[in-house]
């Protein structure tokens, strides 16, 4: 019986290796904290750099924010109207020092955009042709369909009041993405050709407008259509007004009193 029993000096202690594959312990340190002892400082100035980057880039767009927010600010004071009720002002009204400032100090800003465009809008309310050069600016650059569109169809009108040819610039307007202007530029070519007595043109341009632009409300309270109709009525000849009849005294002999006095005179036939 005591030479079954084995000694505890006489039991053999497991292999590292088969300690590891019943996972009673580990033998050594694990990678990842191998990983962090040969590269601890490296990982520290590592982390401290994100730290910082991250906090610049924080600071950015919070101060990017903040000037987006004040130049919008000075676009509507801008746009104040500094008499009586203190609504928007017209265009020729808009504050021109205001949007220098603007165009100058946040240009880096969207606004810088919409203020060269209230620019043009002011200036060629006043009749000064320099507007006509910040409208084509805004409109050849990368500015918001929207704001581009705005410029040319503002250009078109201002064209279209000094009898200058503004089909393209109207066209102009269809060839780009669309826009709220997109439906008004395909009626007022509709409405130009028709005026040239091209019925053919102006129909083509009505119907696409009624189809790339189903929603736009010059298609959805049937302006659009009554064009179309009023296409094919002939417009009335003209007619010379009858010559109206003569008057005859219903009294050849005259009036028996005189002269009748007018509603409110007190005058008498003074020969009766």
């Amino acid at each position: 019986m005591e030479n079954n029993i084995k000694n505890n000096e006489d039991i053999q202690p497991l292999s590292p290796e088969e300690i590891k594959a019943i996972g009673e312990i580990a033998i050594g340190p694990s990678k990842h904290e191998q990983f962090l002892n040969a590269h601890y400082k490296k990982v520290m100035w590592g982390g401290i750099t994100l730290a910082i980057a991250a906090g610049c880039v924080i600071a950015f767009f919070s101060h990017r924010n903040d000037m987006r927010q004040e130049a919008a600010a000075q676009v509507v004071q801008a746009m104040k109207h500094v008499g009586p009720g203190n609504g928007i002002a017209s265009a020729a009204e808009y504050d021109a020092a205001v949007l220098q400032q603007i165009r100058q100090e946040f240009s880096a800003t969207p606004s810088a955009v919409t203020a060269e465009l209230m620019n043009g809008l002011a200036l060629i309310a006043k009749g000064d042709e320099a507007g006509v050069a910040a409208l084509e600016s805004v409109a050849a650059g990368t500015a918001p369909v929207a704001l581009r569109a705005r410029a040319l169809a503002a250009l078109a009108t201002y064209q279209l009041e000094n009898e200058k040819d503004s089909v393209p610039t109207w066209t102009r307007i269809t060839q780009m993405e669309a826009s709220p202007y997109t439906a008004l530029a395909y009626v007022m070519l509709g409405d130009l050709a028709k005026e040239k007595g091209d019925k053919e043109a102006a129909r083509n341009w009505y119907e696409q407008c009624k189809s790339k632009c189903p929603t736009s409300v010059l298609v959805t309270d049937k302006t659009v259509e009554m064009r179309l109709t009023l296409l094919d009525v002939d417009a009335p000849t003209p007619v010379e007004a009858a010559p109206e009849p003569q008057k005859q005294d219903t009294n050849p002999f005259g009036s028996p009193f005189g002269d009748v006095p007018e509603v409110g005179e007190t005058k008498f036939n003074e020969g009766l």
